[in-house]
C-alpha cells in the first residue's frame, strides 16, 4: 500500500504542485558572509525527480491502475504530459538556481512565484490528460484510481518519507 501512495503522490504531485514536492531542506548552518553571498544552498527551490525516477513512477503507475491496450492512447497521453511537465520544471529550476545568487529579494520571490504559475497552469495539463484517462477506465479501474488518490492524500507525508 506504501508503493501505491508513493507512486501516485510522485507521479501527480512531483510533477503537479511544489507545495507537494520534495524540497531541497538543505541550509547552511551559520549565517556567515560566505552563506550570504550566495554559496548556500536555495532552500526555496524544490528539487525535482531524475528522469530515471518519473519513468519508474509512471510504470508504477501504469502498473496499479491495469492500464489495458485500448486504454495506451490516453495512457500515453497521459504520461507525456507528466514528462513535458517533468522537463519544463527541471528547465525552469535550473534557471532559477543559475541565477539565484544574483537576485535581489524581490527578484528571488518573483521567481519563485513564477515557478509556482508553471506548476499550476503544469498541473491543469495534467489533469486534463488524467481525467481523459479516467473517463476511458473501467469501473473497477477508477475505484482502485479514487482509493490511490484518496490514499495519496490522506498521508502524503507517510508516502514522501518512504521516498
Amino acid at each position: 500500500m506504501t508503493v501505491r501512495r508513493l507512486s501516485l503522490l510522485a507521479a501527480l504531485t512531483l510533477l503537479a504542485t511544489p507545495a507537494l514536492a520534495a524540497a531541497d531542506t538543505t541550509a547552511p548552518t551559520s549565517a556567515t558572509p560566505a552563506a550570504t553571498q550566495g554559496s548556500a544552498v536555495p532552500v526555496h527551490t524544490p528539487h525535482d525527480p531524475s528522469p530515471d525516477q518519473l519513468e519508474a513512477h509512471i510504470t508504477t503507475l501504469h502498473q496499479q491502475l491495469g492500464i489495458t491496450t485500448a486504454q495506451e492512447s490516453a495512457w500515453n497521453a497521459f504520461a507525456q504530459v507528466m514528462r513535458d511537465n517533468a522537463a519544463r520544471f527541471h528547465d525552469t529550476i535550473e534557471q532559477r538556481r543559475t541565477k539565484l545568487a544574483t537576485m535581489s529579494a524581490p527578484d528571488n520571490m518573483q521567481s519563485y512565484a513564477d515557478l509556482i504559475t508553471q506548476r499550476a497552469q503544469d498541473l491543469q495539463a495534467l489533469n486534463m490528460a488524467f481525467r481523459t484517462l479516467y473517463n476511458g477506465l473501467s469501473d473497477a479501474q477508477k475505484k482502485a484510481a479514487d482509493v490511490l488518490f484518496r490514499q495519496s492524500d490522506n498521508h502524503p507525508q507517510q508516502a514522501a518519507a518512504t521516498h
